[in-house]
C-alpha cells in the first residue's frame, strides 16, 4: 500500500517513513540546525560543518538545504529529479551562472554582444583552466585574478557577482573538478533559457479598491480623498519659444495627485531643475481654488482643493528640504516617503500617458528616445510657456479628471467628491505664501516707492511709507508680473504683508522668469554685435592724449626744479654748490642774492624734504638772545 496522501490538486504529503536512510539523516541534521535558532550564530555554524562532514558535502550545500527546507519542508529533502532535467547535466552551476553573467554584463554600457561572442570568452578561460595542473594555492589564485582582469571585474568588490562566481569556480578546479561548458551548443542552450525567462512579462495584478501604500514608515491607507498627495516630477520633451519666436528649452512638469480618486490635484510649469522650491509651488495650487477666464475654453470645473493629510514623495533631497518641512508644520501635514519605487506608479502612470497623449501631439516634440527622435523639431517648435501651461489645464480638467478610476464605473472627479462628507476647507491664500520663492537679497525701498528686481523696477503705493527701509520679496517665477513684498523678520518675529507691486516697464500680464532672462541674454548678444570700433578708438586716443600732457608737464616741471635748485642732469638729488670766486666781488654777488631772491617771490621754490639743522651749545642762551 502506498503511503501517500493525494488531494484533488494533486498535491503529495509524504511521511517520515517514506523517506530514504540519506534524506533521513538530512532531516536529522535539519533539525539539530533550527534548534540552535538564528540568534545563536556560533552553535548554528559548528553543527553546518559537522553535517557537512557527515554527509560528505561543503557547508554552502548545507546552508541551501537549510533554506530549501524553510522554504518547502521535508519535500526538499525527498525531491530526485534534477531542475536542469534535459540540459547538459555535465556543467557545474557556477559555470551556467558565468555563462548569463557575462552575457548580462555585456548588455550593459551601449554594449550588444551575441551568444557567440559569450561562448567565445567560455571557451578562452576553459582554455587556459585546462592547460594548467596541479598549481598551488597562491598560483591559481594569481591565474584567476589574471582572468578577473581580462572580465574587469578586477577593480570590483569581492561580493561582486562575477567575483563571486570565479570564486566558486576556482574552488571547484583546486578540488579536482572541471565542469565548463564543452560546445557552444551548451552555451546556446543555457542563454535561450534565461533569454526566453526575461521576456516572460506578467503584470502586476493591483491591489485592487482598498489600496494600502508602503511607505518608509509603515503601511498607508488612501481612503478618503484628500488623505495622500502625492508629487513628482518630469521634463517634458517640448521645446517652447518666447513671445518673439526665440527657442528657450524644455521645461520642467511638477504634478500633485491624490493617491483615492488619481485626480490631478495641481501642477507647476517651470524651466528650473526641480527642487524643494518647485514642490513648494505645486503643493500651494493643489490646496487652492483654481479658477481659470474663458480663454482656457473649459467644459468642466477643477474642483480638487485642500490641505492633505500626508504628502507622499520618493527619497530625492529636494523632498528632505528644511523648507518642506517648515511648510509641513505651517500647514499641518506631514511628509511620507515611499519604501519603493513601484508605490509611486499612480503618478508615473500620468507622466506616461502624458507623453503618449499629450506631449507627442505638440509641434516640436522631440521625443527622449534619441534614435527614434522626430527630425526637425527646433525646426517647428512654436508654443510658448503660455499656450502650453493652458493646453495642460485643460487637458488635466477635461480629459484626465474625467476618465473612469480603475475598476469602477466612476469619474476620477466623482471619485474625489463622493469621499466628502463637507467640501474641504481652503486656507487664505496669503498663508500659503510661504510656499512662494523668497528673494535672497533684501531690496531698499526707492523714492516713490519703488524696488528693484532682476534688473527691473516695481512700483507699488504700499512702499510709500517704507522709503530707505529694506522689505522681503515673494514670487512665483512663471509670472513676475507682480511680487508680494513682506517687512523683514526681526528679532524672530514674522514679516508682515504690506502689499503687491508691479513691474513699471513691462506692459505684459504675464512673463516668466526664464523668459525675462533670456529677453535680457539677447538684448546683451545685439548690443555686443554692434560696431563700437569708434568708441574704442576714442577711448585709446584720449588716454594717448592725456598721457602725453601729463608726460609734457612732468618734463616741464623737472626743467624749472633744476634751474632753481641747480641740480645736474644726471642726479637730482645732487646739488652742486659754487665757490665764491673772489672776496672782492661782493657787491655782484649782492647784486645776484637780490635777484634770486626777487626771482623766489615770484616763483615757489623748491623746499627741501629734511631741513638744515643747526646746533646749539646753550639752549637757555639762545632762548633770551632770540625769543
Amino acid at each position: 500500500m502506498q503511503e501517500g496522501i493525494h488531494t484533488g490538486a494533486n498535491q503529495e504529503y509524504l511521511l517520515l517513513n517514506e523517506l530514504p536512510a540519506e534524506a533521513q539523516r538530512k532531516v536529522e541534521w535539519a533539525n539539530k540546525i533550527r534548534a540552535t535558532g538564528t540568534l545563536n550564530r556560533a552553535a548554528r555554524q559548528q553543527l553546518i560543518q559537522e553535517a557537512a562532514q557527515d554527509l560528505n558535502c561543503h557547508p554552502r550545500t548545507i546552508k541551501r538545504m537549510m533554506e530549501a527546507v524553510e522554504r518547502d519542508g521535508l519535500i526538499a529533502l525527498s525531491q530526485t529529479t534534477r531542475s536542469d532535467k534535459g540540459s547538459s547535466r555535465y556543467i557545474s552551476e557556477p559555470w551556467r551562472r558565468l555563462v548569463i553573467a557575462l552575457y548580462r554584463r555585456n548588455q550593459k554600457y551601449s554594449r550588444r554582444t551575441n551568444r557567440f561572442q559569450i561562448w567565445l570568452l567560455i571557451k578562452a578561460i576553459s582554455t587556459k583552466l585546462k592547460a594548467v595542473q596541479d598549481l598551488s594555492d597562491n598560483q591559481l589564485r594569481t591565474l584567476f585574478d589574471g582572468i578577473a582582469q581580462k572580465l574587469g571585474s578586477v577593480d570590483e568588490s569581492h561580493s561582486s557577482v562575477l567575483n563571486r562566481i570565479l570564486k566558486e569556480i576556482r574552488e571547484e578546479v583546486a578540488s579536482g573538478k572541471f565542469s565548463p561548458p564543452r560546445s557552444h551548443v551548451s552555451v546556446y542552450n543555457i542563454l535561450d533559457v534565461y533569454i526566453e525567462e526575461q521576456n516572460l512579462k506578467a503584470r502586476h495584478p493591483g491591489q485592487g479598491l482598498n489600496k494600502v501604500i508602503q511607505t518608509t514608515e509603515g503601511n498607508l491607507a488612501v481612503t478618503p480623498s484628500n488623505k495622500v498627495i502625492q508629487i513628482d516630477h518630469t521634463r517634458l520633451d517640448v521645446l517652447v519659444v518666447d513671445q518673439e519666436g526665440h527657442e528657450i528649452g524644455c521645461p520642467f512638469l511638477s504634478v500633485a495627485t491624490d493617491s483615492y480618486s488619481g485626480c490631478i490635484a495641481g501642477f507647476y510649469l517651470g524651466f528650473r531643475q526641480p527642487s524643494s522650491l518647485e514642490v513648494a509651488l505645486v503643493l500651494r495650487h493643489a490646496i487652492l481654488r483654481k479658477e481659470y477666464s474663458s480663454e482656457y475654453k473649459l467644459k468642466e470645473k477643477w474642483n480638487v482643493c485642500g490641505i492633505p493629510d500626508y504628502l507622499l514623495t520618493d527619497r530625492a533631497k529636494e523632498f528632505k528640504s528644511e523648507h518642506l518641512q517648515q511648510i509641513a508644520a505651517h500647514l499641518g501635514f506631514t511628509l511620507r516617503y515611499r519604501a519603493y519605487p513601484e508605490q509611486g506608479g499612480i503618478v508615473e502612470s500620468v507622466f506616461d500617458k502624458l507623453n503618449k497623449e499629450f506631449n507627442s501631439r505638440l509641434p516640436g516634440y522631440k521625443g527622449s528616445n534619441v534614435a527614434k527622435r522626430p527630425k526637425d523639431a527646433e525646426k517647428y517648435a512654436s508654443i510658448t510657456i503660455e499656450e502650453l501651461e493652458r493646453q495642460l489645464v485643460r487637458h488635466f480638467v477635461d480629459h484626465v479628471n474625467q476618465h473612469c478610476y480603475p475598476g469602477t464605473a466612476e469619474k476620477r472627479c466623482d471619485r474625489w467628491e463622493s469621499m466628502h462628507i463637507e467640501f474641504p476647507k481652503v486656507p487664505e491664500e496669503r498663508e500659503l505664501d510661504i510656499c512662494l520663492l523668497k528673494q535672497n537679497k533684501r531690496p531698499k525701498v526707492q523714492k516713490h516707492g519703488t524696488i528693484s528686481f532682476e534688473g527691473e523696477l516695481y512700483k507699488g503705493d504700499c512702499l510709500l511709507e517704507y522709503v530707505k527701509k529694506k522689505v522681503v520679496v515673494r514670487y512665483d517665477p512663471s509670472n513676475i508680473i507682480h511680487l508680494l513684498v513682506y517687512t523683514h523678520e526681526e528679532d524672530g518675529q514674522p514679516g508682515r504683508f504690506l502689499g503687491v507691486v508691479r513691474a513699471r516697464d513691462l506692459k505684459e500680464d504675464k512673463l516668466s522668469l526664464k523668459e525675462l532672462k533670456e529677453r535680457k541674454r539677447r538684448l546683451s548678444q545685439a548690443q555686443r554685435a554692434i560696431d563700437i570700433s569708434s568708441i574704442l578708438d576714442e577711448r585709446l586716443d584720449l588716454n594717448e592724449f592725456a598721457e602725453e600732457k601729463i608726460k609734457k608737464t612732468r618734463k616741464q616741471r623737472r626743467s624749472i626744479e633744476h634751474e632753481l635748485t641747480g641740480c645736474s642732469s644726471g642726479l637730482a638729488n645732487v646739488v652742486e654748490f659754487k665757490r665764491q670766486e673772489a672776496l672782492n666781488n661782493s657787491s655782484e654777488v649782492a647784486v645776484d642774492s637780490s635777484r634770486i631772491e626777487a626771482q623766489n617771490s615770484q616763483r615757489k621754490r623748491f623746499k627741501p624734504s629734511d631741513e638744515a639743522k643747526m646746533a646749539i651749545p646753550n639752549w637757555n642762551q639762545h632762548l633770551q638772545d632770540y625769543w
